[in-house]
Protein backbone atom coordinates (compact mmCIF):
# COMPACT_ATOMS: atom_id res chain seq x y z
CA UNK A 1 0.00 0.00 0.00
CA UNK A 2 2.95 2.38 0.53
CA UNK A 3 4.57 1.66 -2.52
CA UNK A 4 0.81 2.81 -4.63
CA UNK A 5 1.05 5.76 -2.48
CA UNK A 6 4.55 6.61 -3.65
CA UNK A 7 3.65 5.98 -7.44
CA UNK A 8 1.01 8.66 -6.86
CA UNK A 9 2.95 11.44 -5.70
CA UNK A 10 5.41 10.85 -8.27
CA UNK A 11 2.93 11.29 -11.10
CA UNK A 12 1.95 13.95 -9.60
CA UNK A 13 5.15 15.85 -9.27
CA UNK A 14 5.84 14.70 -13.05
CA UNK A 15 2.42 16.28 -14.56
CA UNK A 16 1.78 19.82 -13.46
CA UNK A 17 0.06 22.63 -15.46
CA UNK A 18 2.21 25.11 -16.96
CA UNK A 19 2.59 28.57 -14.98
CA UNK A 20 0.30 31.22 -16.24
CA UNK A 21 2.98 33.29 -17.34
CA UNK A 22 4.26 30.92 -20.28
CA UNK A 23 0.56 30.56 -21.39
CA UNK A 24 0.43 33.87 -21.98
CA UNK A 25 3.68 34.19 -23.79
CA UNK A 26 2.65 31.10 -26.03
CA UNK A 27 -0.65 32.88 -26.88
CA UNK A 28 1.44 36.05 -27.64
CA UNK A 29 3.52 34.10 -30.54
CA UNK A 30 0.57 32.60 -32.20
CA UNK A 31 -0.90 35.53 -32.48
CA UNK A 32 1.81 37.37 -33.78
CA UNK A 33 3.06 34.87 -36.06
CA UNK A 34 -0.53 34.83 -37.45
CA UNK A 35 -0.28 38.53 -38.12
CA UNK A 36 2.54 38.60 -39.92
CA UNK A 37 1.50 35.51 -42.44
CA UNK A 38 -1.34 38.04 -43.27
CA UNK A 39 0.64 40.88 -43.38
CA UNK A 40 3.26 39.13 -45.81
CA UNK A 41 -0.07 37.82 -48.21
CA UNK A 42 -1.66 41.19 -48.43
CA UNK A 43 1.90 42.54 -49.48
CA UNK A 44 2.16 39.92 -51.75
CA UNK A 45 -1.53 40.83 -53.40
CA UNK A 46 -0.56 44.27 -53.36
CA UNK A 47 2.62 43.46 -55.55
CA UNK A 48 0.28 41.21 -58.18
CA UNK A 49 -2.26 44.00 -58.62
CA UNK A 50 0.70 47.21 -59.13
CA UNK A 51 2.59 44.32 -61.54
CA UNK A 52 -0.58 43.30 -63.72
CA UNK A 53 -3.02 46.64 -63.24
CA UNK A 54 -1.18 48.86 -65.81
CA UNK A 55 -0.20 46.04 -68.14
CA UNK A 56 -4.03 45.23 -68.19
CA UNK A 57 -7.62 46.65 -68.64
CA UNK A 58 -8.89 44.11 -65.89
CA UNK A 59 -10.82 45.48 -62.91
CA UNK A 60 -9.00 44.94 -60.11
CA UNK A 61 -12.08 43.29 -58.76
CA UNK A 62 -11.92 40.62 -61.16
CA UNK A 63 -8.24 40.09 -60.81
CA UNK A 64 -8.99 39.57 -56.83
CA UNK A 65 -11.28 37.17 -57.99
CA UNK A 66 -8.83 35.63 -59.94
CA UNK A 67 -6.45 35.13 -57.65
CA UNK A 68 -8.50 33.39 -55.34
CA UNK A 69 -9.52 30.72 -57.78
CA UNK A 70 -7.14 27.27 -57.75
CA UNK A 71 -5.68 26.34 -61.06
CA UNK A 72 -4.44 22.27 -60.89
CA UNK A 73 -1.80 22.03 -63.58
CA UNK A 74 -2.67 17.76 -63.67
CA UNK A 75 -6.40 16.81 -63.08
CA UNK A 76 -6.16 12.78 -61.40
CA UNK A 77 -9.23 11.28 -63.09
CA UNK A 78 -10.70 8.28 -60.38
CA UNK A 79 -9.34 4.78 -61.04
CA UNK A 80 -12.80 3.80 -61.88
CA UNK A 81 -12.69 5.52 -65.40
CA UNK A 82 -9.63 4.49 -66.21
CA UNK A 83 -10.45 0.82 -66.13
CA UNK A 84 -12.00 -0.14 -69.68
CA UNK A 85 -14.66 -2.46 -68.39
CA UNK A 86 -15.06 -5.53 -70.07
CA UNK A 87 -18.35 -6.75 -71.44
CA UNK A 88 -18.30 -10.31 -72.50
CA UNK A 89 -20.50 -11.18 -75.98
CA UNK A 90 -23.70 -13.19 -75.43
CA UNK A 91 -23.53 -16.32 -77.18
CA UNK A 92 -26.56 -17.30 -79.35
CA UNK A 93 -28.79 -20.60 -77.11
CA UNK A 94 -29.44 -23.23 -79.53
CA UNK A 95 -33.38 -22.04 -79.23
CA UNK A 96 -31.98 -18.28 -80.70
CA UNK A 97 -29.84 -20.21 -83.60
CA UNK A 98 -32.93 -22.54 -84.35
CA UNK A 99 -35.53 -19.47 -85.07
CA UNK A 100 -32.85 -17.53 -86.96
CA UNK A 101 -31.94 -20.26 -89.27
CA UNK A 102 -28.71 -20.80 -88.54
CA UNK A 103 -28.83 -24.43 -88.71
CA UNK A 104 -30.67 -24.53 -92.18
CA UNK A 105 -28.90 -24.39 -95.57
CA UNK A 106 -30.91 -22.83 -98.68
CA UNK A 107 -32.80 -25.59 -100.96
CA UNK A 108 -31.85 -24.17 -103.62
CA UNK A 109 -28.63 -21.87 -105.13
CA UNK A 110 -26.00 -24.11 -103.88
CA UNK A 111 -24.56 -25.86 -106.93
CA UNK A 112 -22.43 -29.25 -106.82
CA UNK A 113 -19.26 -27.97 -108.68
CA UNK A 114 -19.31 -25.12 -106.15
CA UNK A 115 -18.34 -27.88 -103.62
CA UNK A 116 -16.21 -29.69 -105.90
CA UNK A 117 -13.25 -27.95 -104.25
CA UNK A 118 -14.67 -28.71 -100.92
CA UNK A 119 -14.48 -32.36 -101.24
CA UNK A 120 -10.94 -31.97 -102.79
CA UNK A 121 -9.96 -30.29 -99.71
CA UNK A 122 -11.55 -33.10 -96.99
CA UNK A 123 -10.01 -35.99 -99.58
CA UNK A 124 -6.16 -34.14 -97.88
CA UNK A 125 -7.77 -33.61 -94.87
CA UNK A 126 -8.83 -37.75 -94.65
CA UNK A 127 -5.07 -39.09 -95.89
CA UNK A 128 -3.48 -36.86 -93.34
CA UNK A 129 -5.85 -37.52 -90.36
CA UNK A 130 -6.28 -41.52 -91.05
CA UNK A 131 -2.23 -42.27 -92.01
CA UNK A 132 -3.71 -44.85 -94.69
CA UNK A 133 -0.22 -46.49 -95.55
CA UNK A 134 0.41 -47.04 -91.40
CA UNK A 135 -3.32 -47.61 -89.76
CA UNK A 136 -4.83 -50.12 -92.38
CA UNK A 137 -2.21 -52.63 -90.93
CA UNK A 138 -3.67 -55.50 -88.43
CA UNK A 139 -2.29 -53.57 -85.81
CA UNK A 140 -3.33 -50.50 -86.37
CA UNK A 141 -6.92 -50.82 -87.27
CA UNK A 142 -8.69 -50.19 -83.86
CA UNK A 143 -6.53 -46.68 -83.93
CA UNK A 144 -8.03 -46.29 -87.62
CA UNK A 145 -11.68 -47.09 -86.33
CA UNK A 146 -11.11 -44.59 -83.47
CA UNK A 147 -10.18 -42.01 -86.38
CA UNK A 148 -12.87 -42.92 -88.89
CA UNK A 149 -15.73 -42.26 -85.67
CA UNK A 150 -13.93 -38.83 -84.74
CA UNK A 151 -13.31 -37.18 -88.62
CA UNK A 152 -15.29 -34.47 -90.11
CA UNK A 153 -17.50 -35.41 -92.88
CA UNK A 154 -18.15 -32.30 -94.35
CA UNK A 155 -17.01 -32.31 -97.69
CA UNK A 156 -17.37 -36.01 -97.92
CA UNK A 157 -18.72 -37.38 -101.21
CA UNK A 158 -21.17 -39.95 -99.40
CA UNK A 159 -23.27 -43.06 -101.10
CA UNK A 160 -26.40 -44.56 -99.80
CA UNK A 161 -25.92 -48.35 -100.35
CA UNK A 162 -28.67 -49.79 -97.98
CA UNK A 163 -31.67 -48.07 -96.15
CA UNK A 164 -34.73 -49.22 -94.86
CA UNK A 165 -35.99 -46.09 -97.11
CA UNK A 166 -35.51 -47.25 -100.79
CA UNK A 167 -36.38 -44.18 -102.10
CA UNK A 168 -32.84 -43.18 -100.41
CA UNK A 169 -30.54 -46.19 -102.03
CA UNK A 170 -28.01 -44.96 -104.54
CA UNK A 171 -28.13 -41.03 -103.26
CA UNK A 172 -25.17 -39.72 -103.76
CA UNK A 173 -23.19 -36.15 -103.33
CA UNK A 174 -20.77 -33.77 -101.61
CA UNK A 175 -21.75 -33.69 -97.74
CA UNK A 176 -22.83 -29.71 -96.29
CA UNK A 177 -24.20 -30.02 -93.60
CA UNK A 178 -24.18 -32.60 -91.22
CA UNK A 179 -26.40 -32.52 -87.65
CA UNK A 180 -26.68 -35.13 -84.96
CA UNK A 181 -29.48 -37.12 -86.94
CA UNK A 182 -28.88 -36.30 -90.83
CA UNK A 183 -26.77 -35.51 -93.89
CA UNK A 184 -27.51 -32.84 -95.89
CA UNK A 185 -25.70 -33.35 -99.20
CA UNK A 186 -25.89 -31.56 -102.59
CA UNK A 187 -26.44 -34.06 -105.17
CA UNK A 188 -24.97 -33.78 -109.07
CA UNK A 189 -28.45 -32.35 -109.93
CA UNK A 190 -27.72 -29.17 -107.90
CA UNK A 191 -30.46 -30.53 -105.36
CA UNK A 192 -30.23 -30.28 -101.58
CA UNK A 193 -31.15 -33.69 -99.73
CA UNK A 194 -31.70 -34.44 -96.55
CA UNK A 195 -30.56 -38.18 -95.36
CA UNK A 196 -31.44 -39.41 -91.92
CA UNK A 197 -28.45 -41.35 -90.47
CA UNK A 198 -30.61 -43.65 -88.61
CA UNK A 199 -31.40 -47.27 -90.54
CA UNK A 200 -28.60 -46.04 -92.82
CA UNK A 201 -25.32 -47.63 -94.39
CA UNK A 202 -23.17 -45.14 -96.01
CA UNK A 203 -19.80 -45.71 -98.48
CA UNK A 204 -17.06 -43.19 -98.91
CA UNK A 205 -13.58 -43.64 -100.64
CA UNK A 206 -10.12 -42.21 -99.66
CA UNK A 207 -7.72 -42.69 -102.47
CA UNK A 208 -8.13 -46.76 -103.51
CA UNK A 209 -9.69 -47.57 -99.86
CA UNK A 210 -13.62 -47.53 -99.40
CA UNK A 211 -15.06 -47.05 -96.04
CA UNK A 212 -18.36 -48.04 -94.61
CA UNK A 213 -20.12 -46.08 -92.20
CA UNK A 214 -23.39 -47.63 -90.04
CA UNK A 215 -25.39 -44.39 -89.70
CA UNK A 216 -26.68 -45.83 -86.41
CA UNK A 217 -23.32 -45.11 -84.93
CA UNK A 218 -23.47 -41.48 -85.61
CA UNK A 219 -26.28 -40.08 -84.21
CA UNK A 220 -24.07 -38.09 -82.07
CA UNK A 221 -23.10 -34.08 -83.09
CA UNK A 222 -19.87 -33.89 -84.88
CA UNK A 223 -18.38 -31.51 -82.22
CA UNK A 224 -19.42 -34.06 -79.70
CA UNK A 225 -18.20 -37.36 -81.86
CA UNK A 226 -14.63 -35.34 -81.80
CA UNK A 227 -14.16 -35.40 -78.53
CA UNK A 228 -15.52 -38.84 -77.78
CA UNK A 229 -13.79 -42.56 -76.53
CA UNK A 230 -15.80 -45.15 -78.96
CA UNK A 231 -16.55 -48.52 -78.49
CA UNK A 232 -16.43 -51.43 -80.80
CA UNK A 233 -19.76 -52.59 -81.32
CA UNK A 234 -21.50 -55.15 -83.72
CA UNK A 235 -23.01 -53.56 -86.68
CA UNK A 236 -26.41 -53.45 -86.81
CA UNK A 237 -28.07 -55.64 -90.07
CA UNK A 238 -31.32 -53.80 -91.27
Amino acid sequence: MEKDGNSKESEMMIYQPLPAEVRVTLAQHSLLSGSTQSNEKKLEDRFLMSYIQPRTSVIPEELTAVFKKNFPLWVSRPANENKKTRTRKKALTSIEKRKLGLHKLPKTGIKYKACAPLHQLWVEYMENFLELENSTKAANKDLLYQRIAKADYHGCLLMVTRSKCPSYIGTKGIIVLETKNTFQIICEDDQLRIIPKRDSVFTFNVSKWTFTLFGNHMNIRPSERAARKFKSKPTIDL
